[in-house]
C-alpha cells in the first residue's frame, strides 16, 4: 500500500502501524525531505510533483507508480487526498482509496460554506461573514479576520479596532477573506474515520502546546471526553452521508458554556496516534474498508491518553526562544508525562531526525516563506478555488 503526504508526522506513524501489521508499505511526497520517506519500514518510495502547483502532474505520477509498484491501497494524509477526490474516476479498477466526495471536501474545506452549512445543523458557529460584505461600524472588537481555505491558521489575524480592521481590510480579497467574532482560544480537536453516515471511529483531544505559539498546529496532546462536540461532528457525517477521515477545531466559549465550530478538515490529522494510544486503531479501520466494505466500530476511546511530537516540540521551544516568550516554557517537560513520543521511535531513527531538521528550518527561516506551518507544506497544499476551475488535460487522460 501506499502513504502519500508522507512529511505528515502522522503519516509516519501509518507507515509503521501498517508496517507491523504485515503489510508491504510504499510512500512518497513532493519533498524529498519528508520524513516518512526515510522509514525502515518501507519497501519504496518516490517524490511526486507538488501538489499544489501541479496536480494533474501528481495524479499521472501516482497512477504511474501504483501501476508500476503493483500498489494495491492509498492511504492519503492530507490534502494530496482533495487531488485524489476530484480524479477518483481515474482510481476507479486500478487501486484502492477511501476520501471523502469532492462535492463534501468543497463545501467542508471552505471556512465560509462550512460556518452556514453547521448553522443550519443547529451547530454553534461564531458569527461569520465576508470581509467585503462586513460593517464594522458597531461592532465589539477583537475580531478575527481569516481566510476562507487555510490550514494550520494559516493568515488568521486577531483586529482590535477599527482603524486597525479599515487598514488589513484594504490589503485583502474581500471574497476570499471572512470576518468571525472572537472566541477565547480554548481549543478541542477531532479525528475521526466515518463511512456511509456513520462514524466508525473517533478521538476527541486538546491541545496543551500548538506550532507555532501563537496557534497552529497541536505538538502536545490529550484524549477528552466531550459529548457535544461527539454528537456535532457526527451531525455532520450522517447529514452529508460522509465517508473518510474528518478532523475538526472547536473553541470553547466559558461564558456561554458552549463549543463553537470553527474548522473542518476532511482529512487525517495529527490525531491518528492519540486515537490509537486510546484503543481506536483507525490505520486498521481504515484497512478494512477499503478491502471488506465493513469495519468495526470503536467509539469509546479511553480518555487521558496522548501524544507528543518532538521533532516539532523542538521547533516550538526555538520558535519561543526567538521570539523572547520565555513564560510559555513553564511546565514544557512535566506535561509530557505519561505521553507517547509520535515522531520516535528507536527502531526507526531517520524519520525523526529528517523531520527534526524541518522543524528548525521552519522556526529559523519559515517566517520569511510566508509563515513556519506554510513553509512546512510548500509543495503539499490544495488550491481548491484552482482545482475547481481546472478542467482535465490531455495529459490526464492518457493516464486512463
Amino acid at each position: 500500500m501506499l502513504i502519500t503526504g508522507a512529511r505528515m508526522w502522522y503519516a509516519i506513524n501509518a507507515i509503521r502501524l501498517l508496517a507491523r501489521n504485515g503489510h508491504d508499505v510504499f510512500a512518497a511526497d513532493s519533498s524529498k525531505f519528508s520524513g516518512g520517506l526515510y522509514s525502515r519500514y518501507l519497501k519504496g518510495k518516490f517524490v511526486y510533483p507538488s501538489v499544489s502547483d501541479d496536480s494533474e502532474g501528481f495524479i499521472n505520477e501516482i497512477l504511474e507508480k501504483t501501476d508500476e509498484m503493483k500498489i494495491d491501497v492509498i492511504f492519503p494524509t492530507f490534502e494530496e487526498g482533495f487531488v485524489i477526490s476530484k480524479y477518483l474516476h481515474l482510481f476507479e479498477g486500478r487501486v484502492k482509496v477511501l476520501v471523502p466526495s469532492y462535492d463534501h471536501i468543497k463545501l467542508l474545506h471552505d471556512k465560509f460554506t462550512m460556518t452556514d452549512y453547521a448553522r443550519s445543523l443547529g451547530i454553534c458557529v461564531p458569527r461569520t461573514a465576508l470581509l467585503g460584505e462586513f460593517e464594522p461600524n458597531g461592532s465589539s472588537f477583537p475580531l478575527i479576520v481569516k481566510p476562507r481555505n487555510q490550514r494550520s491558521a494559516e493568515g488568521i489575524v486577531r483586529v482590535t479596532s477599527s482603524k486597525e480592521f479599515e487598514k488589513i481590510s484594504k490589503a485583502l480579497d474581500g471574497k476570499r477573506f471572512l470576518v468571525q467574532e472572537w472566541k477565547p482560544p480554548h481549543q478541542i480537536c477531532t479525528t475521526g474515520l466515518a463511512y456511509n453516515g456513520k462514524m466508525i471511529g473517533n478521538v476527541i483531544y486538546k491541545n496543551v502546546r500548538e506550532y507555532p505559539e501563537s496557534g497552529g498546529i497541536g505538538t502536545c496532546r490529550i484524549s477528552i471526553e466531550c459529548d457535544s462536540v461527539l454528537r456535532d461532528v457526527e451531525k455532520i457525517v450522517g447529514n452529508l452521508n460522509y465517508s473518510g477521515f474528518i478532523s475538526t477545531d472547536f473553541l470553547y466559549d466559558k461564558e456561554r458554556d458552549a463549543y463553537f465550530l470553527v474548522d473542518v478538515n476532511p482529512r487525517m490529522s495529527p490525531g491518528l496516534l492519540v486515537a490509537y494510544c486510546s484503543g481506536v486503531d483507525m490505520v486498521k479501520a481504515y484497512m478494512d474498508l477499503v478491502t471488506k466494505n465493513r469495519a468495526e466500530q470503536i467509539m469509546s476511546p479511553e480518555v487521558g491518553n496522548g501524544t507528543y511530537t518532538t521533532a516539532m516540540e523542538i521547533g516550538w521551544f526555538f520558535s519561543v526562544l526567538f521570539k523572547g516568550r520565555f513564560g510559555k516554557m513553564k511546565g514544557f517537560f512535566k506535561s509530557r508525562k505519561r505521553l507517547r513520543d509520535d515522531s520516535w521511535d528507536i527502531r526507526d531513527p531517520a524519520p525523526f531526525f529528517v523531520m527534526l531538521m524541518s522543524m528548525l528550518y521552519t522556526a529559523i527561516l519559515g517566517p520569511l516563506k510566508g509563515g513556519q506551518t506554510k513553509s512546512f507544506s510548500l509543495g503539499a497544499t490544495c488550491d481548491i478555488e484552482s482545482l475547481c476551475e481546472e478542467a482535465d488535460s490531455n495529459e490526464v487522460r492518457k493516464a486512463v
